[in-house]
């Protein structure tokens, strides 16, 4: 007689937390039957479990693919998840296909957690698609990776909460699928901090892996000394001229942008003095050209 082992919950390391849960069928090569069992998705790993019993505990990081295939599934075609990733044994690459009731949800929430790669390009992409609002919303995520629907409503200026999930599920989330495969912001009942360690209740994220523009030795930059004036080149992206200022004392150049929840600054060392009453600028395919005249001095 077979007696029925309930799947426990796994143990979870100190912080980490259940993304997604669900009961399908798996198997791990191409020539192995389908076995029915229990899948884990945290923010740290994806596991596999066949009653009380783990198979497979996957980290996140160790994910290389994943895709949607079409193959044979008890009895006829459908569709499944592929997975591929790293064993933990070495640079052995290995791949499971499973299938659960939600599929399309498990490859969005996976694709999300590990690799999904969001970047300033990205983001300029999907904010061509948006209104003002939206675009406020997702340049504020950008840089503060999370917030609650009383910040952004008053962010916005928005007349109630329920204008702001519109926004969010109707066009931002939308137009993000459109540009990654994916939605782009996920509203978490609880989520940690990564970079403060605390536990942030009730919040709306920018999920997927965050690549910040570049800056420093990596920014594109260039100064021209010529007779009377100075030139500056520099790249910067996803703001606009009216978002920039510029401060300048002695032979110091501070460019900083005043974008609502997009902020950087940037302190440039000239060569000769410049006229703080003197400067121009014009922003040109992400390159920014600054003219300065020369201080009398």
């Amino acid at each position: 007689m077979l007696r029925y082992q309930k799947t426990r919950i796994p143990s979870l390391q100190g912080g980490e937390q259940i993304i997604l849960q669900d009961q399908g069928a798996y198997r791990s090569n191409s020539r192995s039957g389908w076995k029915i069992a229990r899948f884990f998705l945290t923010d740290r790993r994806f596991m596999i479990y066949q009653g009380s019993t783990p198979r497979i505990d996957i980290s996140l990081d160790g994910i290389t693919d994943l895709l949607v295939e079409n193959v044979h599934y008890v009895i006829k075609n459908r569709e499944v998840l592929c997975l591929f990733y790293n064993s933990k044994e070495g640079s052995l690459k290995r791949r499971i296909w499973f299938v659960t009731p939600d599929l399309d949800d498990w490859r969005k929430k996976i694709y999300q957690a590990s690799l999904l790669n969001i970047s300033v390009e990205t983001l300029e992409k999907i904010a061509d698609g948006l209104d003002h609002d939206g675009q406020d919303i997702l340049w504020y995520l950008w840089d503060k990776g999370h917030a609650g629907i009383d910040r952004l409503a008053e962010l916005t200026d928005a007349p109630n909460h329920m204008h702001v999930l519109m926004n969010i599920r109707e066009r931002i989330n939308p137009v993000a699928e459109k540009v990654t495969g994916c939605p782009i912001l996920s509203f978490e009942r609880s989520r940690v901090d990564s970079e403060t360690g605390k536990a942030v209740l009730f919040s709306w994220w920018l999920v997927g892996n965050h690549n910040k523009c570049v800056d420093g030795d990596e920014r594109l930059l260039d100064i021209f000394d010529e007779e009377s004036c100075m030139q500056v080149v520099m790249e910067v992206r996803g703001i606009e001229e009216s978002d920039l200022r510029l401060d300048i004392k002695g032979d110091l150049l501070s460019v900083r942008s005043v974008k609502t929840g997009y902020s950087w600054e940037e302190t440039i060392n000239l060569p000769a003095g410049i006229n703080p009453d003197s400067p121009q600028m014009r922003l040109r395919n992400n390159l920014l050209e600054i003219k300065l005249s020369k201080s009398s001095q």
